[in-house]
């Protein structure tokens, strides 16, 4: 495998160029064809004088050569020249150095569309149910700034409003009927990536009141499994109680101990820590479970991330799904507060990248997080099922940061 020398992306085995930052691949740089041409030859005129000129004496280049050295070594010892090159060395170990280059924001318009159809002969009551996204961050996130807005957003036909807050149509088809929804939005999010360190934390007795419902068992999030205790109790010691140790303990737990394999719905953290494998709602959950053993408020968000990345020339995002992650509540050293996030699937601790939807964060009720999951029923004398077709109208980044490492 080859990495870019500039950036450190892979480099394909045919690429000339970094997909990434465009800089050449060594070796692979591509030379044009030179027609080869024979030199003229000319014909010396027998009218010309050819003039032989005496070649110096040895002791004159010598004494040449020694006032070349001189004047040499009297411009490298001044001072202005060594800060010269100084300042050329440190311009070329910034060139050379590897950096991944992440959008500060995206604004992209996202397209979702939904086709609702009977698999045989019949009639079908259905109903599809969908998270509305909104500005973000929500309760219980607490943070200045948000980091996702929407505007512009629309949804045909109408929908109803139920109880938890989503979007709902509902009707009855029949035969060969089809019935076409279609929501769209415009969204701006922002690259999340706080500089927080081990030494910024504070410990589990200085966080906050009013999380209960982020520390007990939920739908699929179990922090009262023995099993689960024991875990926490493991990755708890020698941290002093520091929320960010103990947070940072459970993700390469998590990291090196589990292996991705996508599956359909969400396994209980039991399923998952026999099996040894697991997707982003699976690993989040067990992420969850844990740090609420430990005494960390953390809870799921759930939204929408593309499969196909391409920002080195324009925005390219395609082939969305479905995606979990995580936040945790953090307290610090200063007598504040925040909540980080941090994502499993795609190793990103503590910050992400732009690359994503929030739809709707986790808001303790074990039958809301379920309904999530479940967003389309069916009943009558046939089956009635959907297909999506999600995709980003258009898009462009704004800024740009230059990561070290991720």
């Amino acid at each position: 495998m080859k990495l870019c020398d500039f950036c450190g992306f892979y480099v394909g085995p045919e690429d000339i160029k970094c997909r990434n930052c465009s800089n050449p691949i060594t070796g692979r740089q591509e030379f044009e064809e030179i027609e080869y041409k024979a030199p003229k030859t000319t014909t010396q005129s027998k009218s010309e004088e050819i003039v032989y000129i005496k070649p110096k004496s040895k002791l004159y280049n010598f004494v040449r050569k020694t006032i070349i050295i001189i004047i040499l070594i009297g411009i490298v010892a001044a001072p202005q020249t060594q800060s010269l090159v100084q300042g050329s060395m440190d311009y070329w170990d910034e060139i050379n150095k590897p950096y991944y280059r992440i959008p500060e924001s995206i604004e992209l318009t996202m397209v979702r569309n939904f086709t609702i159809y009977l698999q045989d002969s019949g009639y079908s009551d259905y109903s599809l149910v969908l998270s509305k996204p909104g500005d973000t961050p929500t309760w219980p996130q607490q943070d200045s700034k948000d980091w996702q807005t929407i505007s512009d957003f629309s949804a045909s036909p109408q929908h109803e409003e139920n109880e938890a807050g989503r979007m709902e149509w509902a009707n009855r088809i029949e035969g060969t009927e089809r019935d076409y929804i279609e929501i769209e939005y415009k969204v701006k999010i922002d690259t999340l990536r706080p500089d927080l360190k081990v030494e910024d934390s504070g410990n589990i007795e200085d966080l906050p009141e009013g999380y209960d419902a982020y520390l007990v068992d939920e739908w699929l999030i179990e922090p009262t499994m023995p099993e689960i205790v024991e875990l926490a109790t493991l990755l708890s010691n020698g941290t002093d109680g520091n929320v960010i140790k103990i947070l940072n303990n459970i993700y390469t737990y998590i990291t090196y101990n589990y292996t991705y394999q996508q599956s359909a719905i969400p396994k209980s953290c039991d399923e998952t820590m026999n099996g040894g494998y697991g997707d982003c709602d699976d690993f989040a959950i067990l992420f969850t479970s844990i740090a609420r053993a430990a005494g960390i408020p953390s809870w799921l968000e759930l939204g929408r991330i593309p499969a196909f990345i391409n920002t080195s020339s324009g925005c390219e995002l395609r082939d969305w799904g479905g995606h979990a992650w995580v936040n945790a509540l953090v307290p610090l050293s200063d007598g504040t507060f925040t909540v980080v996030n941090i994502d499993l699937a795609n190793s990103y601790f503590m910050w992400m990248p732009p690359y994503r939807v929030s739809d709707w964060v986790d808001d303790g009720n074990g039958d809301n997080l379920y309904s999530y999951y479940y967003l389309f029923s069916s009943k009558g004398t046939a089956k009635a099922t959907y297909l999506e077709n999600s995709y980003v109208a258009d898009c462009k980044t704004i800024g740009e940061l230059k990561l070290e490492e991720l």
